[in-house]
C-alpha cells in the first residue's frame, strides 16, 4: 500500500433523470461482456454515489455546537455505515489505473476517491475470484467490504447479518443505476476471502465484487 494517498474529487452526482426506476428494474441484468471503452469520471461518480453516497445531511444544535449526521443512499442499521468500497480502475478517463478507496463525503455533492496503490491488477483479482476472466475485461471492478466491528457494539451477534443486508442494498443500487448510463454490471460472490483481503486489508471483510463496463 502507498504511504501517501492521492485524492481525486469526483464530479457531483445528478439527482434526477428521464430514466425511470421501473425501466431500470426491467432492464437490470448481469452482464459479463463489455466494450473496450473507458468509463467517464461522471459515470464512475454516479455509480459510486448510487452505491454508497451521501443523500442527506441533517444539522442540529447541541448547546453551542452544531452537529451533523449524514445519511447514505443505502439503509444501514443504526446509521452506522460499516461498508468500505474499493475500486480497481482499469479504464476510466483521466484516472490512473490502480486501486482506490471511495470517500462518500462530506456532503452529498463532495465525494472522492483516494489512490491506495498504482498499477493494473485485474488479472490478480480474477484469480482471486476463482478464475472468472471477464473481470479482466471490465473497465473497473468494485469490491464491497464491511467492518463488522462497527455494528457489533450495538447489535452483537446480529451484526454480521446486518452488514450482509446492507451490502445487498448498496449493490442493488449500483445495479439499478447502471442501465441508465449504458453500463453493464455483474455481482460476484464466488472468490477467496483471503486473496481479496490482499486488496482491501485484513481488517475489512470482503462480501461482493462488481465488474463494471460499457455495453452497446
Amino acid at each position: 500500500m502507498s504511504e501517501e494517498l492521492t485524492t481525486i474529487t469526483l464530479p457531483p452526482p445528478r439527482f434526477d433523470s428521464a430514466y425511470s426506476i421501473e425501466k431500470a428494474l426491467l432492464n437490470r441484468r448481469s452482464v459479463r461482456r463489455y466494450l473496450p471503452q473507458a468509463l467517464s469520471r461522471e459515470e464512475l461518480a454516479q455509480l459510486l454515489w448510487a452505491c454508497q453516497g451521501i443523500s442527506r445531511v441533517k444539522s442540529w444544535q447541541a448547546g453551542r455546537r452544531t452537529m451533523q449526521t449524514s445519511y447514505r443512499t443505502a439503509p444501514s442499521a443504526g446509521a452506522l455505515y460499516p461498508l468500505e468500497l474499493y475500486l480497481m480502475v482499469k479504464r476510466v478517463e483521466g484516472t490512473e489505473p490502480g486501486l482506490y478507496h471511495y470517500l462518500p463525503g462530506p456532503g452529498k455533492e463532495h465525494h472522492a476517491i483516494e489512490l491506495v496503490q498504482t498499477g493494473e491488477r485485474s488479472a490478480e483479482l480474477a484469480e482471486a475470484a476463482l478464475g472468472q476472466r471477464f473481470i479482466t475485461e471490465a473497465a473497473a471492478n468494485l469490491i464491497i467490504g464491511g467492518m463488522v466491528g462497527r455494528m457489533a457494539g450495538k447489535y452483537g451477534r446480529r451484526a454480521n447479518l446486518y452488514v450482509v443486508l446492507e451490502v445487498g442494498h448498496a449493490a442493488q443500487n449500483l445495479c439499478l443505476q447502471a442501465p441508465s448510463l449504458g453500463i453493464g454490471v455483474v455481482p460476484i460472490g464466488a472468490f477467496s476471502d483471503t486473496a481479496v483481503r490482499r486488496f482491501v486489508g485484513e481488517e475489512v471483510e470482503p462480501f461482493y465484487i462488481l465488474s463494471i463496463g460499457k455495453i452497446g
